[in-house]
This record gives C-alpha cells, structure tokens and sequence, in this order.
C-alpha cells in the first residue's frame, strides 16, 4: 500500500484542515463533510489525516477494538469475558481511516454470516462487516452524495444508536459501532439526502486556490511527492511530529475543557436568531468549540471558538447564511427585529431559489397560479407504462442486482447471491441419503437459493421549462405557469421528487436541484422571470445532464421529463450551427437512452401571435407548420405529444382553425 501524501504538505485549506483535527480531537464530534469541485484535496486530506490520528487502547482479539476499560462499550463477548474478571489482551492502536466503497453491498457494510462455517459446519456464525472495522475509528466515504439509499439508511440507524443491529439469514446479532463519518462530495454531481446532511457537525465548502504563487507552489510540492514520496515525507517528518503530539495532548485536555454557560447561553440565542433548524445546531457548536479550544491548548472556550464553532456547525442547519470568512463571526451581522424572508422554513438547501435572477432580467410570469387536478391518463407515455410495469414506479421494486434489502429466496440456474439461509434448509433433509460425515454439511448444487432484494425504485420528474420571449403573449404565459404548477403538485401526490430546468436568453440553468419539497418548487416557479431569445437545445442538454447524474447515483432511477415549450428555437448550442438542427440532436439523446419524455406544446392554439400579424389564410398555415413541426421534435425525443391546452380534462377544447385531422 503507498503512503499516504504528509498531512503537514497540504498547501493551505485551512478550514479543511481543521475541521479534520477537530474529529480526531472530539470522537463526540458526529462528522465532517467536505463539499467542493474535483481537485481541490478533499480526498488527499482525509486520507492524510490516519498518520495524525491518535492512538487509542483495544482489545487485542477483538473485531470490534473495544475498550478494554469502558463495558458499556463492549460487544457482547468482551463484556462477558470482563465480568468474569477474565484478562483482556491489550495493545495500543493508532485509529484508522476505513473505506466505505460506494459500490458497496449491504452485506458487506452491516455483515453477514460465515459462508465457510456455515456450508462446511452447518453453522450460523456472524462475520463482521465495514461498520465492525469502523468502530472507535474513522468512517471515509467518497462521494457520499451518490451512495445507495438503503445503505445510508444503515448509516443513519447506527450513527444515532451507536451500534450495528443484524437481524437476518436465522441471524440476529449486534455489536458496538460508534465511528466518525467523514464524506466528500461534488455538488456538481448532485445534493444529499436532508437526513444524512443533518447527520454532520461540520461542513466545510472546499475551494480551489485563486492565489498563482499557491497553485505554483501545489504543483511543485505534487511534483516532488510523486517523483520521492519517501522523500517528500522525510521532509515534513518533524511537522507531522508535532501535528501528532497536537492531536494526542488536545484530546487529554479536552474532559477538563469547560464552557460557560453564559457563553453557551449566547451560542443557543444566536441559533434561534439565525432560525437553525433544531437542536444539533446548538450541540454540534458546544462540541466543536470545546474540541478547538483544546487544540488550541486552552482550557477554557472562548468567544473566537464560538465563532469558529458557528462557522463550522451552521450553514447546512441555517437558511440563507452570508458569505464567511474563515473563523470570523459574521453570522451575527444583521438586525434582529427583521421579518424572516419568504421560503426561510423551506425543509431543502434554498441554493438555487434566486438562480432566476441570477440569469439576467426579465418579466414575472402573468398571474394565474390557480392550479388544476391533472387527469393522470394526460401524461402517461408508453415508456413511462413499460417502465413503470419493470421498476414498480413508486413503490418497493423485486431486483436482481447484489443490492437492496433481502427479502426472500427463489430457485434459480445461475445463483450469484447466494441466500444461505434457504440453501441449509433446503439441503438438511438430505444428509442421510447423502452420506453426511462428522459436522461437515453435503450441500450440491440442487441446494442453492438465489436472494431476491428489494429496494424502492426513486421516481424523478424533470420539468423543462421555456422561459423565453417567445411565450410572452398573455394567455400562453398564465396557461404555462398554472400547468406547470399543477404537474407539480400531481408529482407531490404521487410522492415523486421533481427538478426545473429553464431556458432562456443565451443558456439554460436549473431552478430547482431534484428535491421532494414541492413547496420550494412552487415558489421557485412563481417567481420565475420570462424574456429573451429561446435557447431550446441548451434547456434539454442540460436537462439530459442532470438525468445521467442522478442515474450515475441511483441505478433504479426512474426519470420523466416534461418539456413545455412552443417549440420555437434561436440560439445555437455548437458555434456556427443552427439552432434548430442543435435542438434535434439534443431530443434525440433522450430517444437514444430510453428516457421516457412528454413534450407539451404552450402554443398550440395558446400562441396568438399568427392572428396578429399576418392574413387569416398565412396564419393558419403557419399554425400547421409549427403543430407538424412540434410533432416531429416530440418523436425525435421519442416523447409523446401533448398540447398544453389539452392537459386538464375538464376544459372544453376549442374548434381547430384548420381542416379537420391536422390536430
């Protein structure tokens, strides 16, 4: 294994720095996240971070690395061993930094029985998984954002109890599990799950220097590492030293630490005036300010840890937080007495409510947001049944990936996962006959059982939404807006997670990251701006970008995109293209990825701009035109075609200005 880059060689991130000393100070302290783009030593940092980690006392012979001085810590085998006054084998261990691959299976995070024991000996022995070795140590998952469901779930159960509860394959066992998660993650690959982020203390948003003499220096010092890692390390030897001593004295000094309680009176108030969204706010800030005080060699916290604290333990728990610097109070700027800003209580991350106006100006969308119930028959594409029918959309789906919860066994040619509970039982009636000797258990391939797991398959609805000029004509604008509002709240209904991506002037942003609060999304639409050129092909790139991310993160997804857009288009996406040309080859990267798409004309019969300006006879041509244009764009996407005004079922369709079947 190649040593790991000095932690002393990281080139400044202080904030990143500290907040991983901070965990290795407080074990109290639940986890650090590092949020940042690729390159920018999230993960050189935490890997670093094992050589500085203090040592710790375990039983020698134990999995778990209990402490030999603590029985409410133990697993149950020491604990017994302890209270017959048995001598327990001690040796000093440096704590460890345990990966958790994301590929990961859930056997192999929670543990599962002993296949060998259990086949040769007929014996049902628990084998210790990833959350075994992790206990008393550090838990490092990268891009946690994109790990499974299921499996976060696991984290969040032994996180909040401290121990690994297994109960399946005739199996029930438990064991201590008390580690520090580290994570990292690119928010360009997708946010985390409200539960989880809640779960860390601290969260540090990692930026590339902008400094030239820094980014000089960095490559330099990767260049020497890479050329003489040994000696590159030799070099910062001393410093390591010094980092190690740091670390092991701070968390001798950290039980005599004490914190007013006028200061942690001050540090309560300052949560509820930033409206910090429950109590760990105010607990992460106590543990962390105690941890910082120690580093420091201090035996008292003082006002600067508190406002180091706040910087480190509130802005994934406080909306609408400025800007800080680095160890400055700047969450205490601003007046008390003042009204808390619309969507402040919002349950997600509010980044991204204002990205409207970040995009340049524009007009509000008429009024209207009066919403409809949307007959469910009006978007439903034959894709989205095909789909629907494999992955069980919106409800717990059987498949056949070595992922998932099991949940029961069948037969099967091919077994590769292997239920062992069922293979023993269907093999134990035939020992006899087969001429079983001594404990060894005869198991043929006839025994074999293959698991069947479930997990729940996620529906996404990405609407994509035309926010140009183009659909400026007032009776266009207000129809958009109330269909848009009604579908999402028919995806509130129906428990599916949405996304809005808009298009307009030269490019296309997304609104709203893919969240299940529908309620941000409402107000995110409603205060959506209108105006500008129609960038159509970059609107579905980006909308195809944000699908294949949340696929990458969850292989059962299940996406839908909504396109609602007259389908007019002026902006090309490839310099000396055309437009419309660049729209097409856009459509047809959902065709060629199998993702369901309805696309929804607002301007059949909405768009009275043909009336207006041109002869009865031209504009009922150039309506047709459009109509015949817009059916060929839906069929490239391989969506289905819908005219907007057809959405609610319960408005009588006006008569068609042209000949009848050209509808």
């Amino acid at each position: 294994m190649e040593a790991p880059y000095p932690f002393a060689g990281i080139v400044d991130q202080q904030a990143m720095k500290r907040a991983l000393l901070i965990n290795a100070v407080n074990p109290e302290v639940n986890g650090v996240l590092l949020r940042g783009e690729r390159g920018t030593a999230k993960s050189t940092g935490v890997r670093a971070l094992a050589e500085v980690l203090p040592e710790i006392d375990v039983v020698a012979d134990c999995p778990y690395g209990c402490p030999p001085d603590d029985p409410d810590r133990m697993c149950s085998e020491c604990r017994q061993r302890h209270a017959a006054d048995t001598d327990l084998p001690v040796e000093r261990r440096q704590m460890q930094v345990v990966d958790l691959p994301l590929n990961a299976s859930e056997d192999r995070v929670v543990g599962s029985i002993d296949l060998q024991r259990a086949v040769g000996a007929g014996e049902a022995t628990f084998e210790p998984g990833i959350l075994a070795e992790a206990n008393r140590n550090i838990l490092y998952v990268d891009e946690v954002n994109l790990l499974d469901d299921h499996i976060v779930d696991v984290l969040l159960d032994a996180a909040a109890m401290g121990e690994n509860i297994v109960e399946r394959e005739g199996v029930s066992f438990r064991h201590p599990a008390e580690f520090i998660l580290v994570g990292t993650m690119n928010p360009e690959e997708g946010g985390l799950r409200p539960q989880l982020l809640d779960r860390f203390d601290i969260i540090v948003d990692v930026e590339a220097s902008d400094d030239p003499a820094e980014r000089v220096e960095i490559a330099e010092r990767r260049e020497a590492f890479d050329a003489d890692p040994e000696g590159f390390r030799t070099e910062y030897a001393a410093e390591q030293d010094a980092l190690r001593e740091q670390v092991r004295d701070a968390r001798e000094r950290l039980t005599d630490v004490e914190m007013t309680e006028e200061l942690q009176r001050e540090a309560s108030y300052e949560a509820l005036r930033q409206r910090a969204h429950g109590m760990r706010a105010d607990i992460a800030v106590s543990r962390v300010a105690r941890a910082l005080a120690a580093l420091d060699g201090e035996d008292e916290v003082t006002d600067a840890h508190v406002a180091e604290a706040q910087y480190f333990a509130f802005p994934h728990r406080v909306e609408g937080v400025a800007e800080m610097s680095f160890g400055e109070a700047v969450l205490s700027t601003g007046n008390d007495d003042d009204e808390p800003e619309e969507g402040e209580d919002d349950e997600d991350d509010p980044e991204g409510d204002d990205s409207a106006d970040q995009q340049g100006g524009g007009i509000p969308i008429a009024e209207g947001e009066e919403s409809y119930t949307v007959d469910r028959t009006a978007i439903d594409p034959e894709k989205d049944r095909t789909m629907r029918s494999a992955l069980a959309r919106r409800t717990p789906s059987r498949v056949d990936v070595r992922s998932g919860r099991y949940v029961r066994s069948r037969i099967q040619e091919d077994v590769d996962d292997v239920a062992i509970d069922a293979t023993l039982r269907a093999a134990a009636p035939h020992q006899r006959q087969r001429g079983r000797e001594g404990d060894d258990l005869v198991i043929e391939p006839r025994d074999l059982r293959q698991k069947l797991r479930e997990r729940t398959a996620r529906a996404l609805v990405v609407f994509v939404v035309d926010a140009s000029g183009s659909v400026m004509s007032g009776r266009q604008m207000m129809e958009t807006k109330r269909g848009l509002l009604s579908l999402i709240e028919d995806a509130y209904r129906a428990r599916n997670r949405v996304a809005v991506v808009v298009f307009r002037g030269e490019s296309a942003f997304t609104l709203v990251e893919p969240t299940r609060n529908h309620r941000r999304a409402r107000d995110a639409v409603s205060r959506l701006t209108v105006g500008g050129n129609t960038p159509l092909a970059h609107g579905l790139i980006e909308a195809y970008q944000l699908v294949e991310r949340e696929k990458r993160r969850d292989q059962d997804l299940y996406p839908l995109v909504v396109v609602l857009s007259d389908g007019q288009s002026n902006v090309e996406y490839r310099e000396d293209s055309d437009a419309r040309e660049d729209a097409l080859r856009a459509a047809a990267l959902f065709d060629e990825d199998d993702i369901p798409g309805v696309f929804v004309d607002t301007g059949h019969k909405l768009d009275t701009t043909p009336d207006e300006i041109w002869t009865d006879r031209k504009a009922k041509r150039m309506k047709r035109k459009r109509h015949e244009r817009n059916r060929e764009f839906a069929a490239t996407m391989g969506a289905d075609y819908l005219p907007l005004i057809d959405l609610p079922r319960d408005v009588d369709l006006e008569a068609l200005d042209w000949e009848e079947g050209t509808a």
